[in-house]
């Protein structure tokens, strides 16, 4: 008098494995922005407008490294070097932003240097760089 008495199981909701698949479709997907590429568009003329604004420039990043040498996007420079490499830049864009990355064991006299050669180059747009105290 046994009957067969199947059990019946609600289906589960499975959290993990979801989780797993959507952090990889977001890893995914962030990989895949990385690697986008610029496509080259075709040499045009392009029309007149006063409304148009000019394109957005990036900062000039500006190093010194712990022995004071300087660095302008990621090419050496001497100290002269960057204050005419400057000048010229603030002269074709009064506007440029420049980011000043110093290390931390660099001379104080050696930042208020180049802070100074910056300001007699005309820029007027300067951000220190830091890290975020975590």
């Amino acid at each position: 008098m046994f009957t067969n008495v199947r059990m019946k199981k609600k289906p589960a909701f499975m959290i993990i494995p979801m989780i797993d698949i959507i952090f990889f479709l977001l890893v995914f997907f962030m990989m895949n922005s990385l690697q986008t590429v610029a496509q080259k568009a075709l040499s045009v003329q392009l029309p007149q407008a006063q409304s148009a604004s000019a394109p957005v420039q990036m900062p000039i990043i500006l190093t010194v490294d712990a022995e004071g040498h300087i660095t302008m996007d990621n090419r050496p420079v001497s100290f002269d070097e960057a204050s005419e490499r400057m000048k010229r830049h603030m002269a074709e864009n009064a506007n440029a932003a420049v980011i000043l990355q110093a290390d931390r064991r660099t001379a104080h006299g050696q930042v208020v240097a180049v802070m100074d050669m910056l300001k007699s180059a005309g820029v007027k747009r300067l951000a220190i760089a830091a890290e975020q105290k975590g």
